[in-house]
């Protein structure tokens, strides 16, 4: 299949808006391909070559990225990056300079789909010396085979920007109408429901779509969880208050005998832990692999977990080596990100691993079943080791009395809150459920995303800041701003956060840019003023950047409205 096919789909995308426009075409895209492409058009047309679960890095920074478009078109550096600055996008700046390209390579070989997939696969395999300019060389011996346009989506697939619109609902409205049934039948919303399931508990939809294509709707109920496929996490929406969270919670009709399990909320980070005898993996809530950081929570799952194959989930969480008290994430997030040291920042930045869910044991999936029946299992197989591999902290309450002890207790101890679930309520990949919610204090930190931003002046012209920041408008499928960070960065923290930003550029006027929100942050602050001069109606007073919160993803950047209450609490 020639990538100028799959081209051509893009550039239909990109010339619409409309829901159900995308979502024919993608569909159009999956029933045209054959049985060897298809896996791989359901992942490029998100623009992304990897297993959700296999976050690769390709290792090819903006940068990096100019220097292979100048090194295969034999243009200047310095012109390409004037034409990215004026448009805001790199990969228009590399369909630009192949339509202007000097040189032409002797041999050309066709770019197909599989090259493209394939030669992205290899690049982000190479490590250590002479890496960076493998990297380099690969991609533009891409880029050299490239028309302009498919250049451009080149480009823009490997900074992971392809800046189309197409969010999970669309794939899976496309595999429904393309192998299921069409928009207009009775039967279309049953079988988007299917395809719903199925990635729930396969998280991959090539597995769907393949299943969906050669099964049909039996084929995709029965898929189920398997080990090392992670699965996305359930996710808890944010309660007013203790009063709110346990009439939410012990109200349900459902809940056992009017009782909520209230657990310590803890500043740490999601794990998903898969053992198969002595194989043992640790995800985070963003299905990356961090067994390599963190050996310690391997041997306490084969010393503590009695059990030949499971799926447990739990909090790590960091701690002062001297007084046993909580650290703040940002302590944690050194050993999240380093692969190199390990055994260093095992002693510098010890942790505890906090239980609280079982989701599979011994060959049998339990996400149907009630939490209270998934909690027994998971003490069935647990000899806790107090201190470092344990359930977290976890107590019943039926009253709003009991539950404000527990949170009282959690704040104490230098925690951020409790969660309280419903002991009836099954577990629900990828959704944020009402049967889980979480309770805060009301001046705690802000999630938000950065919607734009500005270069700075003088020194630091090569750096951005002024960073707006933006809460999450669920209605309007927006952000919004609410006010902007403009002092107190490190030069350290700016240059992270410019290479972390500048790939996401989507228009550029002057010093000023706006971005394709992708990075969350951790905002502190003093208090909450409305203000007329931002979308959300409200601004942060004296905020402070706390640092990148990447066991986040968009969905869990605070809403204006949680603003709003946070404004009123005050």
């Amino acid at each position: 299949m020639d990538y100028a096919a799959l081209v051509e789909t893009y550039e239909r995308l990109d010339a619409t808006q409309a829901t159900h426009e995308l979502t024919d075409v993608v569909a159009e895209a999956l029933e045209t391909a054959d049985e060897a492409h298809l896996p791989l058009v359901v992942k490029l047309v998100r623009g992304d070559p990897f297993a959700a679960w296999k976050p690769d890095e390709l290792g090819l920074s903006s940068n990096l990225t100019q220097t292979a478009i100048a090194r295969a078109t034999g243009l200047d550096e310095d012109a390409i990056e004037d034409r990215w600055r004026e448009t805001g996008d790199l990969g228009s700046a590399a369909e630009w300079a192949v339509e202007h390209r000097r040189q032409q390579t002797l041999v050309n070989e066709d770019l197909t789909v599989r090259r493209v997939h394939d030669t992205l696969q290899e690049i982000a395999t190479y490590e250590g010396e002479g890496s960076q300019g493998k990297r380099i060389d690969a991609l533009a011996g891409l880029l050299s085979d490239a028309d302009p346009a498919s250049a451009k989506y080149v480009v823009r697939t490997v900074l992971g920007h392809l800046r189309l619109g197409i969010a999970e609902g669309t794939i899976r409205d496309a595999i429904a109408r393309a192998f299921l049934a069409e928009r207009e039948e009775p039967d279309f919303e049953a079988a988007v429901e299917a395809v719903e399931r199925a990635f729930q508990v396969t998280n991959d939809f090539r597995v769907v779509a393949e299943t969906a294509r050669e099964d049909g709707i039996d084929g995709l109920a029965g898929l189920d969880v398997e080990l090392f496929r992670p699965l996305r996490v359930m996710l808890a929406r944010k309660a007013e208050d203790l009063e709110d969270a346990v009439e939410t919670v012990a109200g349900d009709g459902d809940a056992d005998e009017g009782e909520a399990l209230l657990e310590y909320k803890l500043d740490g980070f999601r794990i998903q832990i898969h053992r198969r005898g002595g194989e043992i993996t640790v995800f985070t809530r963003r299905l990356e692999d961090v067994t390599h950081q963190f050996p310690e929570v391997v041997e306490w799952v084969e010393a503590c977990v009695e059990a030949e194959s499971a799926i447990l989930e739990a909090e790590v969480l960091a701690e002062d080596p001297d007084t046993g008290e909580p650290l703040p994430f940002q302590e944690l997030s050194r050993r999240i990100k380093r692969k190199y040291d390990v055994e260093r920042l095992r002693e510098e930045v010890p942790v505890g691993v906090h239980l609280f869910d079982l989701l599979y044991l011994d060959g049998e999936a339990y996400l149907d079943r009630p939490l209270r029946e998934r909690l027994d299992a998971l003490a069935g197989v647990l000899d806790p080791r107090p201190g470092d591999f344990d359930r977290v902290e976890h107590r019943l309450a039926d009253t709003v009395e009991d539950a404000a002890a527990v949170y009282e207790d959690a704040l104490a101890a230098g925690h951020e809150g409790v969660m309280a679930k419903n002991l009836a309520a099954t577990y629900q990949p990828g959704r944020r459920v009402g049967n889980l919610v979480k309770v805060k204090p009301t001046m705690e930190p802000l999630d938000l995303t950065v919607v734009r931003a500005e270069w700075s002046e003088g020194r630091r012209r090569n750096r951005l800041g002024r960073l707006f920041l933006g809460c999450r408008d669920p209605d309007a499928g927006e952000f919004r701003e609410v006010g902007r960070l403009s002092t107190g960065f490190t030069d350290e923290e700016l240059a992270e956060i410019t290479e972390r930003l500048e790939p996401t550029i989507v228009e550029q006027d002057g010093r000023a840019v706006t971005f394709e929100p992708t990075q969350i942050i951790e905002v502190a602050y003093e208090e909450i003023q409305e203000s007329p001069e931002y979308g959300s109606g409200y601004a942060l007073r004296f905020p402070r950047f706390e640092g990148f919160r990447d066991d986040l993803d968009l969905g869990d950047v605070d809403t204006v409205e949680r603003v709003e209450g946070l404004f009123e609490d005050q």
